[in-house]
C-alpha cells in the first residue's frame, strides 16, 4: 500500500520536466511536423556577416567561421542572400551565372563545404533564387541581343512606336521599381527590352518554354548541392500584361518617375500563370523527395494582403507575411499589429501556414523604426507567434541603419532617387557588418576598410559584449528561441481574442496541459489589464521569460496576479499559466 502511494506520488511529481530552463507539463508525444513548420529561419547577408580574406566583405568563409554563433542563439535555418556570380549592380541580384559563386565570395568549393558543415551541426540552408531577371552580362541576355536562336525571345522585347520625327517612343507609362521607365533601348536589336529593376536587370519572358525549362535546371541544380530550400524573389513581377496596357495614375504625390506615380495594375501581375510556375519548380522539389525522403522548403518574397496568401497556399505556395515588415503605421498600435496578426488565423485553409517577418534587407530596422525599447517585445512576438519566423541578421543584437551620404552610396535604388529623396529608400543603412566585438573594424573584418560603414554604436551592441549581459537583446532573443522548443509554441494552437487594445496585445499558445500568456505593450502608455476572463480562465501564472525591461514585481520566475497585470510602453511578458 505504502509503495503504491509512492508510485502515484512519483508519478504526479513526473508530470513536470525541465525542458531548456522552462517548467512545462508533461503532455503525450505529439505528431511531426515539417521541418519548416518548427525551423527559426535567419538572413545571412553575406556581404555584411564575417569577412575571412580580409577585402571589407563578407564571404562563404566568414559564414562557415561562424556556424557555432546559430547553434548558441537558437536558430536552425540559414537563408542565405545571393552569392551567385554578378557585376554586383545590385549586389547579386543582377546573376550572370544562375549555377555559380561569384569570386568575391568565393567558390563552389566553400558552398559545398558549408552546407556540409551547417549539416554536421544540425543546421539548414535556404538559398536565394532569382527568378524573374538576370544581368544584362547574363550569356542569355547577350545571346538575345543578337537575335540567336532560342535566346532571341528570352527577354521581353518591344518595338515600342514611331514618333513623327523618327525617333522611337517607348511601348508604354511602366515605371521601374528602382524608378525611371521599364524600358531601355538596344541599338543592336532596334528594340526596347523590359527591367522591372534597373537596366542592368533585364526581365525573363515566362511565356518562352524554353525559359521556364531553364529555371528548373537552375532550380535542379542547387537543390542537388544538398541545401534544404529555397527563398524565391520577386514572385510579383514574373509576368506583365501582354498587351502592355498603360498603368493607371495613382495620385499620390511624388515624382512622376517614381515607382508609386502609377498603380501596377499590369506589373504588379498575380496572373493564373504565376501559381502556375510555382507549382512548376515545387514539382522538382517533390520529385527529389520522392527519391531521398528529404522533404525541401519553399518560401516566396510576395508584399500582399492575407487573403491573396491564402489562395496561394491552396496550391502548396508559402508567401512571406510581410504585414510587420511594411504595414505598421508609427506611432505603434498594439490594436493594429494584433489585427494584422489575427487574420492569419482567421478563415483560412488548412494548408495555410504563416511565415512571419519582422525585417529584412530592403527594410529599415527595428531599433530605428519604432525605437529600442520595441525590440525585445518584436523578437518577443516573432518567436511566439503560431508560424516560422525568420530573423533579419543583427536583429537579434538591436543594430540599428547606418548614416550614408549620398556620396557614399551604392545602393542602384538610391542612386536613382537622388540626392534629396536617396534616405526615402536606401538600402545602404540596414545592411552594415555585423557587429562580432567591441574590438577593430567589429571583429567583420581584418582589413583596413569595410564595403559600408560599421555603426557607430557597435562597441556597444556586439555579440561578444551582449553574451556576458543577461539581459541584452542578444540573450533575450536567445531565450524566445528556447521558448519555441516547449510543445506549446512548437506544436500548439493559438487563441488571439484575449485582451487587445491601443497599448496591449496579447495571446494564448497551448498544446494539451500547457497553457501560455503571451502580453506585450507595444503602445504609447502604460496599461493595467485583466487576463482572467475566458479564455485564460486563471487568477495566477509564473512569468518564464519577459523583455529585460519591466518593473521587478512582474519579472522572471514571479508569480503574478492576472486580474490587473501592468506592462508599460516596451514590456511583455510570457506567463505559464497555474
Amino acid at each position: 500500500m505504502f509503495s503504491n502511494v509512492l508510485v502515484v506520488a512519483g508519478l504526479l511529481l513526473c508530470r513536470l520536466v525541465l525542458c531548456r530552463g522552462f517548467l512545462v507539463e508533461d503532455n503525450p508525444t505529439p505528431a511531426p511536423l515539417p521541418w519548416w513548420k518548427s525551423t527559426i529561419i535567419y538572413q545571412v547577408y553575406p556581404r555584411s556577416f564575417q569577412d575571412s580574406n580580409g577585402d571589407g566583405v563578407g564571404d562563404l568563409q566568414g559564414i562557415i567561421s561562424q556556424l557555432q554563433y546559430f547553434k548558441y542563439i537558437g536558430v536552425e535555418t540559414l537563408w542565405l542572400s545571393p552569392f551567385y556570380k554578378s557585376p554586383q549592380k545590385d549586389f547579386g541580384y543582377d546573376i550572370s551565372d544562375l549555377k555559380d559563386v561569384d569570386p568575391l565570395f568565393g567558390n563552389i568549393q566553400d558552398f559545398r563545404r558549408l552546407v556540409e558543415e551547417a549539416k554536421q551541426l544540425g543546421l539548414r540552408i535556404l538559398m536565394d533564387f532569382v527568378p524573374n531577371h538576370t544581368s544584362d552580362q547574363h550569356e542569355w541576355f547577350q545571346k538575345s541581343l543578337k537575335g540567336d536562336g532560342k535566346y532571341r525571345d528570352f527577354y521581353v522585347w518591344s518595338d515600342g512606336s514611331l514618333a513623327a520625327n523618327g525617333t522611337r517612343i517607348r511601348p508604354n507609362n511602366w515605371i521601374s521599381i528602382f524608378g525611371g521607365s521599364v524600358w531601355t533601348w538596344r541599338e543592336e536589336r532596334q528594340q526596347f527590352y523590359l527591367h522591372q529593376f534597373t537596366p542592368e536587370q533585364p526581365d525573363l519572358n515566362y511565356r518562352n518554354p524554353d525559359v521556364r525549362e531553364e529555371m528548373l535546371l537552375s532550380i535542379r541544380y542547387w537543390l542537388d548541392q544538398g541545401i534544404d530550400g529555397l527563398r524565391m524573389d520577386a514572385i510579383a513581377d514574373l509576368y506583365e500584361a501582354e498587351n502592355l496596357t498603360d498603368n493607371p495614375l495613382s495620385g499620390k504625390p511624388v515624382p512622376s518617375n517614381d515607382w508609386n506615380y502609377l498603380i501596377p495594375k499590369y506589373t504588379d501581375y498575380l496572373v493564373p500563370e504565376v501559381p502556375q510556375e510555382i507549382m512548376r519548380w515545387q514539382g522538382v522539389f517533390d520529385s527529389l523527395e520522392k527519391l531521398d525522403g528529404r522533404e525541401r522548403f519553399m518560401v516566396l518574397e510576395f508584399y500582399t494582403d492575407s487573403d491573396t496568401r491564402a489562395k496561394m497556399a491552396a496550391f502548396g505556395a508559402h508567401p512571406f507575411n510581410m504585414d510587420l515588415v511594411d504595414s505598421l503605421t508609427v506611432p505603434l498600435s498594439a490594436r493594429q499589429i494584433m489585427g494584422l496578426v489575427a487574420q492569419e488565423y482567421t478563415n483560412k485553409p488548412p494548408s495555410y501556414w504563416p511565415t512571419f517577418v519582422i525585417g529584412n534587407h530592403d527594410r529599415k530596422r527595428v531599433a530605428n523604426k519604432y525605437g529600442r525599447h520595441t525590440v525585445n517585445a518584436f523578437n518577443m512576438l516573432l518567436m511566439t507567434l503560431k508560424g516560422t519566423p525568420t530573423t533579419y541578421y543583427g536583429e537579434e543584437l538591436g543594430m540599428e541603419d547606418i548614416e550614408v551620404t549620398y556620396k557614399e552610396t551604392q545602393d542602384p535604388w538610391a542612386i536613382i532617387a537622388g540626392p534629396d529623396r536617396y534616405l526615402l529608400v536606401s538600402r545602404d543603412v540596414n545592411r552594415s557588418p555585423m557587429q562580432w566585438t567591441a574590438g577593430y573594424q567589429a571583429g567583420f573584418t581584418t582589413g583596413n576598410h569595410t564595403w559600408l560603414p560599421i555603426q557607430a554604436n557597435y562597441t556597444t551592441y556586439n555579440v561578444e559584449s551582449e553574451k556576458t549581459d543577461p539581459k541584452s537583446h542578444l540573450n533575450l532573443y536567445k531565450e524566445y528561441a528556447n521558448l519555441r522548443q516547449l510543445s506549446a509554441f512548437k506544436y500548439g494552437d493559438i487563441n488571439v481574442n484575449v485582451v487587445t487594445n491601443d497599448n496591449v496585445l496579447s495571446f494564448l499558445r497551448y498544446y494539451g496541459s500547457e497553457r501560455y500568456l503571451v502580453a506585450i505593450n507595444f503602445g504609447q502608455a502604460s496599461s493595467t489589464d485583466n487576463y482572467t476572463r475566458d479564455p485564460v480562465g486563471a487568477a495566477t501564472g509564473t512569468v518564464v521569460s519577459d523583455t529585460g525591461n519591466v518593473d521587478a514585481s512582474i519579472a522572471k520566475n514571479n508569480n503574478v496576479d492576472l486580474s490587473q497585470l501592468t506592462l508599460d510602453p516596451g514590456n511583455g511578458v510570457v506567463i505559464r499559466l497555474l
